[in-house]
């Protein structure tokens, strides 16, 4: 008997119960942060932003207690949530390959483009228009254009060259006075001194006049094409003109991914403010981030008379809080309610307080 009581104390002591939901959430919860505006904004120990107040109404719906972990760089954030040091990350992280491999990650709640802040770039509109008109592009439609007046020129001298020497002489010069014929008749000037008399000569005319009105249309359209490119000049399109520049970036994010991925030689910055700093001393041509930590930094810093934002579709990012691998029940308790709350008019309150709606 005293040996079953026995059996039974040391099993009753090597018992745990499992803990249900309620009382996960008594275990206060490690949340790693660092400076990411406007998500994430440090000011005199304080912590504010996007993020801060959505992750707020998620751990008040949830009743989870926890405490911030401040970390000097991005960097530093992420490799701690790596090692297990902090539970949680609501900077915002990109949705990546290799994040979901070594981290668990939320649903997205926030979608933003490509934005670059670049130093403006100004043109002289005379110099522009001659640097475009001298273009093999330009003399190329040039060269074709003369190709066909001249093919028409001997066309039609060859067809009057008889019954009408006087309008169009033998030799160059007739070849001459089919040019001259050509020129005014594609422009529909029509001067009316070099008139064709015979049949072929006025068959030739007619189809001349509708293919040249044709061939001088496309001709301007061309050169308008070319003048309009110019006047666009200095603006990032392509990823082949961020190749033609010197881009920095922070590291350890979607735009730095971008940048290998697509083979663009890139600085990597350890926060935006580093970034913004060797734009304006002209280590780098243009920096790649968040449109709306541009925004933000443009708006705090009064960047804007030196410095310019402009936005590229050229690479969407889908912005995610992250936990450490270990922590897939904490994102599967997060992810209803993220859900929810980014579906309700509070988050747009959310966004447009801080400068994220207009």
């Amino acid at each position: 008997m005293k040996r079953m009581v026995l059996l039974i104390l040391i099993l009753g002591g090597l018992y745990r119960p499992v803990p249900t939901p309620a009382q996960q959430a008594v275990h206060e919860l490690r949340i790693g942060v660092s400076e990411s505006p406007p998500f994430v904004i440090l000011d005199s120990e304080k912590v504010r932003g996007a993020s801060i107040d959505l992750w707020r109404n998620i751990a008040d719906t949830l009743e989870i207690k926890y405490r911030y972990i401040v970390f000097r760089t991005y960097i530093n954030l992420m490799a701690a949530l790596k090692r297990g040091e902090v539970d949680l990350t609501i900077n915002p992280l990109t949705l990546t390959d290799n994040r979901l491999a070594d981290f668990r990650l939320t649903i997205p709640f926030y979608t933003s483009n490509l934005g670059l802040a670049r130093r403006p770039v100004y043109n002289i509109p005379l110099l522009s228009v001659l640097e475009q008109l001298m273009s093999w592009r330009t003399l190329k439609m040039i060269l074709i254009l003369f190709s066909v007046v001249f093919i028409f020129s001997i066309l039609i001298w060859l067809a009057e060259k008889r019954r009408n020497s006087n309008d169009f002489r033998r030799g160059h010069r007739g070849i001459a006075d089919g040019m001259w014929w050509a020129f005014v008749t594609m422009t529909t000037v029509g001067y009316g001194d070099k008139i064709p008399r015979t049949k072929i000569g006025r068959i030739l005319t007619i189809v001349w006049m509708f293919y040249a009105i044709a061939l001088f249309f496309v001709f301007t359209a061309e050169i308008s094409s070319e003048l309009t490119i110019s006047k666009l000049k200095g603006d990032i399109t392509t990823v082949e003109d961020l190749r033609k520049i010197r881009v920095g970036t922070l590291e350890e994010t979607g735009f730095a991914a971008f940048c290998r991925i697509n083979h663009i030689q890139y600085t990597p910055f350890i926060n935006p403010v580093d970034g913004m700093d060797a734009l304006n001393e002209r280590k780098i041509d243009a920096f790649v981030a968040d449109v709306a930590t541009l925004e933000y930094l443009f708006d705090k810093f009064k960047l804007g008379k030196d410095l310019k934002i402009s936005t590229s579709n050229l690479n969407e990012q889908y912005f995610c809080f992250g936990a450490n691998r270990n922590n897939l029940n904490l994102v599967d308790r997060i992810n209803p309610v993220l859900l929810n709350v980014t579906e309700s008019d509070e988050w747009e309150e959310i966004l447009i307080r801080n400068g994220l709606r207009q």
